[in-house]
C-alpha cells in the first residue's frame, strides 16, 4: 500500500515549472474489444467515426481485420485522413467481408482467403457496379490486407498479389479509356462566372439592406416608418438569438402548421441559408482554380496584408500529409472589383456567415442556417437542434450534395452549339471541369509556362490531368510551342523504368547479385536481359507475363508504351534502335499536325530525350548514333501479332 501523498511533496503547476505527467508512454485506445473488434477514428478534418466488426460475419478474421484496419486508419496511415474517405473504404471491406459469409465454405482465418476469393469478389462488384468503381474497392482491399501483420497470415499467393505493382494504373487503363471530359469554353466559363457574380450580388445586396435597418433602428429609429421599426425589430432579434420563428399558413392552406418556405425566407434576410451556396462555391472555385474540396475546408482564420491580399489557410488532402496545409495569399483587389478576385471573394464569405458562425461555432469560413425541424440523419438534426438550425454545412460531411442542374436552368446555362440551328443544350455543371478551366486559363495567360501556372498542382499533374487533353490548349499549343514548354513538360511524363547505366553496367559484371538488387529484379532475369533474350524493340522487358499496363496479365500493348513501363530496363544496347527510333517520330511530326503527334508519340519522345539519354555518355551516344539503322521494324510498334 502506498503511503499518503504530503501536500507539500506534491508537484505544482506554475510559471516556469515543468506540467505533471504520467509515466510511461501514453497509447491512444484504438481497438477496443466489445461484441467484437472496434476501432476508433480521429480525422485530421475534425470529424470522427466508430468502426465496429461485430456487424460482420466471419468472427475468425475479425481481430487481424480489425489491427490492420487501426493501423491504415491511425494517424500514420496510407492516405485515410478524413472521415468521408475512412467511411468509404470502410463500406468496401464490410461488403467483401459479407460476401465471404455467404460463400458455402467462407474463411474461418485470414490464412484461408485466397487468391480466387479475391478475383471472384471483384467479379462480383464488376456485374453490380461500373468497372472503374470496381477497380477503386479492390485497391481498398489490396490496401488494408498491405497491413496486415506479420504478413505470414496471409498466403503467399495473396502476398504476391498485393505486391504486384502497378495494379491501379493499368486495370483503371484498361476499364476506362475515355479521356475526361474538357474544361469549359471561353464563352460557357464566362456565362457560369457571370451568374454566379449575379447570384452574390444579390446575396450580398440582401444581407447588408437588413443589417443596415438594424443599424439605424438602433443608432435613429425615429428615421424610420412604423412598418420599417417593426421589421428592424424583429430582424435585430434573429440576428442576436441566432431563432427564427416560423409564421404560420394562413386558413385554408394547412392553417395552424408552420411555413418552412416562409421561415427560409425570413432567415435568409440575415443569414445564408442553403439555397446561396451554389453560387458562392461556383464563384470560389472559378476565381481561386482550387477544387471543390478545398473551397469547403476554408478556415475561418485569415490575416489580411497591407489591405491588398489575404492568407488563407487550406486544406488539400490528396498532398502528402506534410504539406496537406499551407497559407497561401489571394489578391483582394479594389472595391469595385472584390468579386472578380480570390481574396475579395473569401472576405466577402467571412462577412456573409459570420453571424451566423457566432451560434453554429463553425471553425471553418462556412456557416449556413438550416432550421432545427428539416430532415436528415440523426448527427445532422442533432447539431441543427442544438445550434438553433446553424451549422457549418460541411462539417459533418464534406460530400454535400449540390443540384446543380436546377441551378444551370434557373439561369439558362448551355453549351456551346456546334449547330447553330440546333436546339441549345443544357451545360452540365462540375466543380472539376470549372477547376480546369480555370487552370487551362492561367496556363495560356501566362505563356504556357507551366512552373508559373501550376499554383494548386504540381507541373505534371496540372500537365497530365488539366492541360493536355484540352482543346483550347492544343489549339492555342500549335501557336506558340517552344522549347521552354517542351522542357517542362518533360517533368510530366511518368518514367518509371530502369536504366543500365554505365555504372551499374560495371557493377553487373564483378557483383550481379548487388546490381540487380539495385534494380530491383533478380539475378537471372538481369543475366537475361543484359544478353539479350528479354528485348522489346527498344528496351528489356523484366516481366512479360506480369503487365501493369494490362491488369498483370500478359502484355499485348503498344511497343512504344514500353518505356512508360515499370517493367522496361535500358541498357546501352539499346541505344541504336532509340536512335533510330528518335528519326522515325521525327517523320511522323513532319508528316502530322503538331497536336496530333503530341498526343500520340509526345511522351515517348521527352522520355528519350529528357530522362533516357542524359543517362548515358556523350560517347556512348555518338556510337549508338553512328550504329543506328536507317529502317526501324515499325510494323512492331503496335505489339506482336497472330499470323492471319
Amino acid at each position: 500500500m502506498m503511503p499518503p501523498e504530503i501536500p507539500s511533496q506534491r508537484r505544482r503547476t506554475g510559471r516556469g515549472r515543468v506540467s505533471p505527467q504520467p509515466e510511461g508512454f501514453y497509447e491512444p485506445e484504438i481497438v477496443r474489444e466489445e461484441a467484437g473488434p472496434v476501432v476508433e477514428f480521429f480525422g485530421e478534418d475534425g470529424r470522427r467515426a466508430t468502426y465496429s466488426f461485430a456487424e460482420l460475419p466471419c468472427p475468425g478474421l475479425h481481430a487481424d481485420l480489425a489491427a490492420a484496419w487501426a493501423r491504415r486508419t491511425s494517424p500514420t496511415g496510407d492516405g485515410l485522413r478524413t472521415h468521408a474517405a475512412a467511411t468509404y473504404a470502410w463500406a468496401v471491406i464490410g461488403r467483401l467481408v459479407r460476401w465471404l459469409g455467404e460463400l458455402a465454405r467462407p474463411p474461418r482465418t485470414l490464412r484461408g482467403l485466397t487468391l480466387s476469393h479475391l478475383r471472384r469478389f471483384d467479379q462480383h462488384r464488376r456485374m453490380t457496379i461500373q468497372a472503374t468503381s470496381a477497380v477503386l474497392e479492390m485497391a481498398q482491399v489490396r490496401a488494408l490486407l498491405r497491413e496486415v501483420e506479420p504478413a505470414g497470415l496471409l498466403r503467399e499467393e495473396v502476398r504476391e498479389y498485393l505486391d504486384r505493382p502497378g495494379q491501379l494504373y493499368g486495370r483503371w487503363r484498361e476499364v476506362n479509356s475515355k479521356e475526361p471530359p474538357p474544361g469549359y469554353s471561353d464563352r460557357e466559363f464566362a456565362a457560369i462566372m457571370a451568374a454566379a457574380r449575379k447570384d452574390v450580388v444579390a446575396i450580398r445586396q440582401r444581407l447588408r439592406a437588413s443589417r443596415m435597418l438594424i443599424e439605424r433602428f438602433e443608432t435613429a429609429p425615429h428615421t424610420l416608418s412604423e412598418v420599417e421599426r417593426a421589421r428592424a425589430e424583429e430582424l435585430a432579434r434573429m440576428l442576436r438569438t441566432g431563432e427564427v420563428p416560423p409564421p404560420m399558413k394562413a386558413k385554408g392552406n394547412g392553417g395552424h402548421l408552420p411555413d418552412l418556405a416562409a421561415q427560409r425566407d425570413c432567415a435568409g434576410q440575415v443569414f445564408l441559408t442553403t439555397q446561396d451556396l451554389p453560387a458562392l462555391m461556383v464563384l470560389g472555385v472559378g476565381l481561386s482554380g482550387r477544387n471543390g474540396e478545398t473551397i469547403k475546408e476554408l478556415t475561418a482564420e485569415f490575416r489580411v496584408l497591407d489591405g491588398r491580399a489575404v492568407a488563407v489557410n487550406l486544406v488539400k488532402r490528396r498532398r502528402n500529409k506534410a504539406r496537406t496545409r499551407r497559407t497561401i495569399h489571394w489578391e483582394v483587389g479594389s472595391e469595385s472589383s472584390r468579386l472578380h478576385t480570390p481574396g475579395g471573394w473569401f472576405l466577402l464569405l467571412n462577412e456573409l456567415a459570420e453571424s451566423s458562425r457566432v451560434f453554429s461555432g463553425s471553425e471553418r469560413v462556412w456557416s449556413i442556417w438550416t432550421g432545427d425541424t428539416a430532415g436528415g440523419p440523426e448527427e445532422f438534426k442533432a447539431a441543427r437542434s442544438a445550434a438553433k438550425g446553424h451549422i457549418d454545412p460541411f462539417g459533418l460531411k464534406l460530400g454535400r450534395q449540390f443540384e446543380w442542374n436546377k441551378w444551370v436552368a434557373r439561369h439558362g446555362l448551355t453549351v456551346d452549339a456546334s449547330d447553330e440551328e440546333a436546339e441549345p443544350e443544357p451545360l452540365v455543371l462540375t466543380m472539376n471541369r470549372l477547376k480546369k478551366t480555370a487552370e487551362v486559363r492561367t496556363t495560356r495567360a501566362v505563356g504556357g509556362h507551366l512552373p508559373s501556372a501550376s499554383r494548386t498542382n504540381t507541373p505534371d499533374v496540372s500537365f497530365l490531368h488539366y492541360l493536355r487533353n484540352d482543346p483550347t490548349i492544343r489549339d492555342w499549343a500549335e501557336e506558340i510551342l517552344t522549347e521552354a514548354l517542351e522542357d517542362t513538360e518533360a517533368s510530366a511524363r511518368a518514367f518509371r523504368g530502369r536504366i543500365l547505366d554505365e555504372q551499374t553496367a560495371k557493377e553487373a559484371g564483378h557483383d550481379p547479385a548487388a546490381a540487380a538488387e539495385k534494380l530491383g529484379t533478380t539475378v537471372d532475369k538481369l543475366t537475361a536481359a543484359m544478353g539479350g533474350e528479354l528485348d522489346t524493340l527498344v528496351a528489356s522487358c523484366l516481366d512479360f507475363e506480369h503487365s501493369p499496363q494490362n491488369g498483370g496479365g500478359l502484355c499485348n500493348v503498344s511497343f512504344l508504351t514500353c518505356l512508360r513501363c515499370p517493367n522496361a530496363l535500358v541498357a546501352e544496347r539499346h541505344l541504336p534502335k532509340m536512335f533510330a527510333l528518335l528519326r522515325w517520330l521525327q517523320s511522323e511530326l513532319d508528316a502530322r499536325g503538331v497536336d496530333d503527334w503530341i498526343a500520340r508519340h509526345g511522351i515517348t519522345w521527352l522520355i528519350i530525350t529528357r530522362l533516357i539519354l542524359p543517362k548515358f555518355t556523350e560517347a556512348q551516344q555518338e556510337q549508338a548514333r553512328a550504329n543506328a539503322s536507317e529502317k526501324l521494324p515499325t510494323e512492331l510498334l503496335d505489339g506482336l501479332k497472330e499470323p492471319l
